[in-house]
């Protein structure tokens, strides 16, 4: 492998890379704002990645790169290529800069600025499926474990309420490892109101608690078109979430343990809404 020139040759196409030195770019102070704030991220509708995997994810999936950023002292890939070849502008700044604008300690020398798809608010186009239904989730990480989970498992998707963590945070997608970024994903500011229309399109709706429940989730048939909410780390589901559906669901625990983090809770029951398929 060799460093980049800042014009790049990959086997003959040459990439033409602008160089940026400065900490006070209106880039770099773009990047800084989009790292830290998810109210910049949903004013500009773009958020970043880091890493060449979930670079080259984002790429390979069909999101529109905006910015294609590494440092002076990357070095060339046919992962890094196929980024060029769809980003609208390539950049390279010195390792130091390249440093100062991530969210990493150990930065890998490439991140993306990357387009927010349009289908994520949209609820709406959802006519089939099974899905995780997320409300409030305050835990970057476990949204990512959860993501993973249910890309691994086959589900349909993740529908996420706006109140939680935001999905397109460097930390929720570095805990997904590029499962966000490959499962769809849904956000919506009006949980009760998206719950209303999939049970009026025929889903199951199965809210899952500790207590009071209707049923253990291994004795629950899920029909093909279904859908099961977790609820907050520390909370749970709100009341009204836990009226809107259908059942409420509980996993049976035979420790000592009062409840289980809300990744775990979520892999167990996707593992359930799928078993009978798998086995």
């Amino acid at each position: 492998m060799r460093l980049l020139d800042t014009n790049a040759d990959f086997g003959g196409e040459v990439v033409d890379f602008s160089f940026i030195s400065s900490k006070d770019n209106k880039l770099i102070k773009s990047v800084r704002k989009l790292m830290a704030s998810s109210r910049e991220r949903k004013a500009t509708g773009t958020f970043v990645l880091e890493g060449l995997r979930l670079c080259a994810d984002a790429a390979l999936n069909g999101y529109a790169i905006e910015t294609l950023i590494v440092s002076e002292s990357v070095s060339d890939s046919e992962r890094l290529y196929a980024i060029t070849r769809v980003a609208k502008q390539c950049v390279k700044v010195p390792d130091s800069l390249f440093g100062f604008m991530c969210d990493t300690v150990s930065p890998q020398g490439v991140m993306c600025v990357v387009k927010i798809p349009e289908t994520v608010s949209s609820v709406c186009n959802i006519t089939k499926g099974k899905y995780i239904v997320l409300e409030n989730t305050a835990d970057p990480a476990n949204l990512g474990t959860i993501a993973r989970t249910a890309e691994a498992l086959g589900l349909s998707g993740l529908i996420i309420s706006s109140k939680g963590c935001d999905p397109f945070s460097p930390k929720a997608q570095r805990a997904g490892m590029g499962a966000l970024l490959r499962l769809p994903v849904f956000l919506t500011n009006d949980l009760l109101a998206e719950l209303s229309e999939l049970k009026d399109k025929g889903f199951l709706t199965l809210a899952s608690v500790v207590s009071d429940a209707d049923c253990d989730v291994t004795k629950v048939d899920y029909p093909e078109n279904c859908a099961v909410l977790i609820g907050n780390e520390a909370n749970g589901l709100t009341p009204e979430a836990i009226s809107a559906c259908d059942k409420k669901v509980t996993i049976t625990m035979r420790g000592r343990a009062e409840s289980l983090n809300a990744a775990a809770a979520a892999s167990i029951i996707m593992w359930e809404m799928v078993r009978k398929e798998v086995l």
